[in-house]
């Protein structure tokens, strides 16, 4: 028993997905110069920054089939947080366009870790240094719906020697 256990543990971990540690080329720690460099015909400087303290963005990029905006959110350590949301679409395609994100996702990191569903839609995977959200708003009485995919960069924990 306790073996065949063990090579499910094995199984389970020869398939698990790797860490991001980041979004594609953007890791976490980056400067703003770094991200510029990393994406150079891409990323533009934002002066002045985004509400959500993003000092530097990527315009539009094709997700699916569809525009996003990036937006590089900063610490003091660098880069934290790397939110996409769907630009302008038609309400009725923002469904197809969540379940197609959905799909590739699951395609690349597997089953999400926790799922919720309510009047909005919320998938979350978790890595060592990496959360990953996926949300679907949708405002009732508007017919409108926002998608946003999240990337962040999760606090180093405390270690088990201090427990």
């Amino acid at each position: 028993m306790r073996r065949a256990a063990l090579c499910l543990l094995a199984a389970l971990a020869a398939f698990a997905a790797e860490d991001p540690g980041g979004w594609t080329k953007a890791k976490w720690g980056m400067t703003d110069d770094q991200l510029l460099a990393a994406f150079p015909e891409q990323a533009v400087r934002l002066d002045p920054p985004e509400q959500n303290g993003a000092r530097v963005a990527i315009r539009s990029i094709d997700l699916a089939g569809a525009k996003f905006d990036v937006y590089f959110i900063p610490s003091d350590a660098g880069l934290r947080k790397v939110v996409l949301t769907a630009q302008h679409q038609p309400a009725t395609s923002l469904d197809f366009l969540f379940q197609t994100v959905q799909n590739l996702l699951v395609d690349k990191y597997g089953r999400p870790w926790r799922s919720d569903e309510s009047a909005a839609t919320s998938l979350q995977w978790s890595f060592p240094t990496t959360t990953i959200v996926f949300d679907r708003m949708r405002v009732s009485g508007f017919g409108t719906q926002f998608l946003s995919l999240i990337y962040t960069r999760k606090s180093p924990s405390p270690t088990s020697d201090n427990l």
